[in-house]
Order: structure tokens, then C-alpha cells, then sequence
């Protein structure tokens, strides 16, 4: 923990990228208002990706840009180019960060001094039921078997500057996944990424399926980019794909229903009305890698 005489440039730079959610902003402003890390060691910048410029902010030490080009990458690749922290850390206008986020945060990447990226925990924050909610629940954000994996969600990502100044900035190209195209260049640069349970951000529930369905849309969208796209694959190699998962998925849908897998946090009675979601949604997301990806949506 560093001391109250922390030096004037900031160690650890928060950027959030914003496209009209200015209540959400509010909530997760005022979480980082109360980090236990000190106010002066940490700088927030907040940039939207509205075509329209956004009215000023009134939170002290908080500084908003403008980049109205292109969806949230983009709008990060903005922060970067002015941030001053030797980290950069990563969340969402929607999500509200734990007090201790950004020393938990911080602490991990001094554990493990060959580590150079943490992705953090995300908790889904449900304030009313209802099966979308539920299902988000089981689903949204496994950010444990992320890392695992190799990757991280910018809802909560840290990442120590050489990174960016190695491998570059987000694919600003990118709808949606650029968080995953960028660990992915990360990893292959020879950086390594670690999860921190400790250092926790909350993110509300998406409470209606057609929330569910524009996330699934946008999401496989920004796959399709990415895995296809700007590796130049065609429409065969989409559709070969697409095929493959139209393949019934029975064993797992069966383990939803028993609770072995996502859906152990849900009770048994509330289970089918979810599988059924995701079979859904697993089609959906299948059909919509074929079709372009969704202009509209600039989250």
C-alpha cells in the first residue's frame, strides 16, 4: 500500500468508457470514491463514444474525453494515449467496484512479479428475479476460467504499461471481444496473466431477454470479427462453424439441469426455465457469427 505522500503522477490510471449511461457512471464514480487507495495515487478518465459530445462532469479529479469514431475500444485506446499510470485498469460505466478493487488489484501484481496482467473478479449484482436474471447469474462473467484461460473482460482487467507499449493498444476495429484479441497478443508477447478473487467489481444483471439477446448478438458479433474476419475466413469457415454448434449439446444441457456445472448457484426448480434460455441462446449465437455484425449498439 502506498503512502499518503504518494508521488503527483498517479501510479494506477482508471478507464471507463461510456456511451450514454450516465447513471451507471454515477454508481460506479462513487465506488471509486471510496477506494481504500489513495485518492492521490489514482486517476480516473472517463470517455465516451457518443457521436454527440457529453455534457461536463461535476466529480472532482474526474476527467472526461471524447471519442466519438468507434465503439468502446476505441474510447479506450482515447484514455491511454493521456493516462499516466504505470497500470491501467479497466471497468464498465455499469459496474461498481469493491473499496479495496484497486489495492487488491495492485497487491496481486507485486505477488507475482512475473505477472503483467490481472483479471479481477465480477459478481453479478441481482436486484430483481426473473429467469434472464437467473441466467445471467449462471453465466455472465466466469472470469476465473477466463484467466484460466488466457484471457480477461475489461469489466475488470488490470495491466502494467509495458504491455500496451509492447503488443500496442485494443483493436479499436473491434465491436466486442477486443478485450480477448488483446490478451490474446498479450500472451503470445510473453506476458502472463493472473486472477485476483480479492479484487472484486459488481455488475448488474441483464433483466430481460432481449437484453440477453442484443448482449449474445453484439458478443457474437465481435467474434465473428475477431475469429474470422481479420483472419481472413470466409463465409465457409463461419459456416463450418456455425454447423458444429448446432450439434445438439446434450450431455451439457443435462448437467445444467442436475447443477453440475453454471447453474449450481441457481436451486433446482429454477434450473429447466434457464437451460432453456441457453439453448437459446447457443443457437442464436451460432446464426448470428453468419450475419454482420450489429451496428447500433456502441456499448
Amino acid at each position: 500500500m502506498p503512502s499518503a505522500e504518494a508521488a503527483i503522477q498517479p501510479r494506477i490510471s482508471v478507464l471507463i468508457p461510456v456511451y450514454r449511461d450516465w447513471a451507471g457512471l454515477d454508481w460506479c464514480l462513487a465506488a471509486l470514491a471510496a477506494q481504500t487507495w489513495p485518492a492521490n495515487d489514482f486517476e480516473v478518465l472517463v470517455i465516451s463514444n457518443d457521436a454527440e459530445a457529453p455534457a461536463p462532469l461535476t466529480r472532482p479529479g474526474v476527467r472526461l474525453l471524447h471519442e466519438p469514431r468507434g465503439h468502446s475500444y476505441a474510447a479506450r485506446n482515447a484514455g491511454l494515449a493521456v493516462a499516466q499510470g504505470a497500470v491501467l485498469v479497466f471497468t464498465d460505466a455499469d459496474c461498481c467496484p469493491e473499496p479495496e478493487w484497486l489495492a487488491a488489484g495492485w497487491a496481486a501484481l507485486q505477488a507475482d512479479p512475473a505477472a503483467s496482467l490481472v483479471g479481477g473478479n465480477i459478481r453479478i449484482a441481482v436486484t430483481q428475479r426473473n429467469v434472464a436474471t437467473d441466467y445471467d447469474e449462471a453465466f455472465a462473467f466466469k472470469q476465473a476460467e477466463t484467466v484460466r484461460n488466457g484471457g480477461s473482460v475489461t469489466a475488470n482487467l488490470f495491466v502494467k504499461r509495458v504491455v500496451f507499449d509492447t503488443v500496442g493498444p485494443f483493436n479499436a476495429a473491434l465491436q466486442s471481444g477486443g478485450d480477448f484479441e488483446f490478451c490474446r497478443r498479450a500472451k503470445q508477447g510473453g506476458f502472463k496473466i493472473i486472477y485476483a478473487e480479492a479484487a472484486v467489481v459488481r455488475h448488474p444483471a441483464r433483466d430481460s431477454l432481449a437484453a440477453l439477446f442484443r448482449k449474445n448478438r453484439r458478443v457474437a458479433g465481435g467474434f465473428r470479427r475477431r475469429e474470422f474476419d481479420l483472419l481472413n475466413k470466409g463465409f465457409g469457415a463461419r459456416a463450418k462453424f456455425a454447423a458444429n454448434m448446432l450439434k445438439p449439446r446434450l450431455r451439457f444441457w443435462l448437467r445444467l439441469l442436475r447443477g453440475q456445472s453454471n447453474t449450481d448457484v441457481l436451486p433446482a426448480w429454477r434450473r429447466p426455465a434457464v437451460v432453456a434460455v441457453q439453448i437459446l441462446m447457443h443457437y442464436h449465437f451460432a446464426f448470428s457469427v453468419l450475419l454482420p455484425p450489429p451496428r447500433k449498439d456502441r456499448h
